[in-house]
């Protein structure tokens, strides 16, 4: 997913968080290797692409609900999160019985995966003002540095 400057802060934050699975799914695939083989690989690899395709749908449902305003993103993030759980859900349920796949190793990348990128999107939300439809307002020369930090 190619993020530029110029594109919506939803698709941004999604992007990086889309970045920050990749980044940790090279240790979870690693150990899993060392611990279970094969198997753990598959299960591990299954595990990071459904994180990644979880922040992939977040991304999608809030560009789309974003131009209607934060009741439309409430949804679509409540909404989203309940959907993204039942993929999960069945996914799991699927794959379980699946011998080259090892269970463990699935669900465990999965959720260690999904926090720490959920702990990255949290931190870049914060960072990131459009986000909260919060425009930042260069300071100007009456007034004193800090006193209008921001409109809405």
């Amino acid at each position: 997913m190619c993020v530029q400057a110029n594109q919506a802060p939803e698709l941004r934050i999604a992007g990086s968080a889309m970045r920050a699975v990749l980044v940790l799914a090279v240790p979870c695939l690693a150990l899993a290797t060392v611990l279970a083989g094969p198997r753990g690989l598959l299960g591990a690899g299954i595990g990071a692409a459904v994180v990644l395709g979880m922040f992939a749908i977040s991304a999608a449902l809030s560009a789309l609900a974003a131009p209607h305003g934060p009741s439309a993103m409430l949804l679509a993030t409540v909404g989203g999160f309940a959907l993204r759980l039942v993929i999960y859900a069945i996914l799991i349920v699927v794959l379980d019985p699946v011998e080259a796949i090892h269970g463990p190793s699935l669900a465990v990348s999965a959720a260690v995966l999904l926090v720490g990128t959920l702990a990255w999107e949290v931190r870049h939300v914060s960072r990131t003002p459009g986000f909260w439809w919060v425009h930042t307002a260069a300071p100007s020369a009456a007034s004193p540095v800090g006193t209008e930090r921001t409109t809405a």
